[in-house]
């Protein structure tokens, strides 16, 4: 049996399938699936699953794109799929998901109230049936990316023992040019919060004797916005550049404590790994695009406006403390 699935999409957005994507996997324990989506896709579901043999991929920048996918889409005819399902929300993906033998499914986009993750999970449920137990955001974490991890960590003086706290200070929208951050305001908490929030973590980790290390973990064009946050905590955050290294730094975020994150992608794949999670939300709503994780994994912060800014540190740390030893 071959299924396809289809989604393209940022690291988010491919990761709010996992949990769909793991219950028709269960569901069909022989049945060999491949995944139309593109680098991303291919990135976040490296190592998934055995059963997970392909991918089709697909550019949508591409100035060719439209020609691409005609030609996918006779790729897939010919394979001959037995069953299809696209959770895809763009339309042009219709067609994709009827050339199935069972005729295909696809995700129902008429109720957006949902997290699209549930919507996912309903679909497959729509086709297998009640689903055995509850399904969250899941990534596979290999023992060779816990030995990275471990080994970069150990640079810095982290051993198992050490209470680590994460953060992450940017999303991915801030590369673009300034006129075109327009999820700023949503998704952009200062570096002056960040800075003031680890003041206040390494002063309860000193008041109640623990062993506490906060550290950020970014790529090459976020080290601007670390070095601002380092000075201004005066040296209470550690900043960390390793090579990128997907699968190690998942294996990083699942050593973390808390990771503390606004609403991006790294948030998702923290709540995939089992991190405990203090995510914040300007004008983005946690209901849709936050992490799918039970809830005793995850605090929401939620400014009362559309601004992220207006969330105090103060608030944070206050959201935070379920987490921390001592409580």
């Amino acid at each position: 049996m071959k299924i396809l699935i289809i989604r393209v999409g940022r690291v988010g957005d491919m990761l709010m399938i996992t949990p769909a994507v793991r219950a028709l996997i269960d569901a069909y324990p022989e049945a060999e699936f491949h995944m139309l989506t593109n680098t991303d896709g291919r990135r976040v579901f490296s190592g998934f699953s055995a059963q997970l043999t392909d991918y089709l991929l697909h550019d949508r920048k591409s100035l060719f794109a439209l020609l691409e996918l005609k030609k996918l889409l006779r790729q897939v005819q010919l394979t001959g799929y037995d069953s299809i399902y696209c959770f895809e929300l763009n339309p042009s993906f219709r067609p994709f998901f009827q050339a199935a033998k069972d005729g295909g499914h696809s995700v129902d986009m008429s109720h957006p109230e949902l997290h699209f993750s549930r919507r996912c999970l309903d679909l497959v449920q729509s086709v297998i049936g009640p689903l055995s137990h509850d399904y969250w955001l899941n990534l596979p974490v290999s023992d060779g990316a816990r030995v990275r991890a471990e080994a970069i960590l150990a640079e810095a003086g982290i051993d198992n023992s050490t209470f680590v706290i994460g953060l992450h200070p940017t999303y991915s929208g801030l590369k673009k040019m300034a006129w075109r951050r327009k999820m700023d305001k949503g998704r952009r908490w200062p570096t002056e919060s960040f800075a003031a929030l680890a003041k206040q973590f390494s002063s309860y980790a000193e008041q109640h004797g623990i062993n506490m290390r906060i550290i950020m973990d970014l790529m090459p064009e976020e080290v601007a916005v670390g070095a601002e946050i380092v000075e201004l905590s005066g040296g209470k955050v550690t900043m960390l550049t390793p090579p990128l290294d997907f699968q190690r730094y998942k294996a990083t975020l699942a050593r973390m404590n808390i990771f503390v994150t606004t609403d991006t992608g790294p948030m998702h794949i923290a709540g995939a790994v089992g991190a405990n999670l203090v995510a914040l939300f300007g004008g983005t709503d946690p209901n849709d695009s936050g992490a799918f994780v039970p809830g005793e994994r995850w605090q929401i912060v939620q400014s009362v406006t559309d601004r992220i800014s207006d969330i105090t540190a103060q608030q944070v740390f206050e959201s935070s403390k379920r987490f921390l030893p001592g409580q």
